[in-house]
């Protein structure tokens, strides 16, 4: 089994995953079982596409999933901003959060497309 604790935008997602938590919780009764569910649920199930993706053999399909993931998580943090359930500060920190775990995509994507195609070999030319 691929170990996923160590990975460092499985640490970041997870506590992005934690904090939006928090937040959730103290939502108005009104949205804290409609959008904050839905956020919580999207952070978590982004978690757990980060281990999926640790495992594969073809980590490209599920990192695309992940970075979708992420957006759906930014919309729905920009709509509680609209909203009014969160203050502009409280929506910087979690962009930022959320800004650290797309970085750390970024870099394992770039990776996952190098492991894909390796360079090819030089040529060596026989005169």
């Amino acid at each position: 089994m691929a170990r996923y604790e160590h990975i460092k935008i499985f640490q970041v997602a997870y506590i992005l995953t934690v904090e939006i938590h928090k937040v959730a919780s103290k939502f108005g009764k009104k949205h804290r079982y409609t959008l904050g569910e839905k956020i919580k649920n999207l952070c978590s199930d982004m978690l757990d596409m980060i281990v999926v993706a640790n495992a594969a053999t073809e980590k490209q399909e599920s990192l695309k999933m992940i970075d979708a993931q992420l957006e759906k998580i930014r919309i729905q943090l920009r709509i509680v901003y609209d909203l009014r359930i969160i203050s502009a500060g409280l929506l910087g920190i979690l962009n930022k959060r959320i800004e650290e775990v797309g970085r750390q995509l970024g870099g394992w994507q770039k990776w996952a497309e190098e492991e894909a195609c390796p360079s090819a070999p030089a040529r060596v030319s026989v005169d």
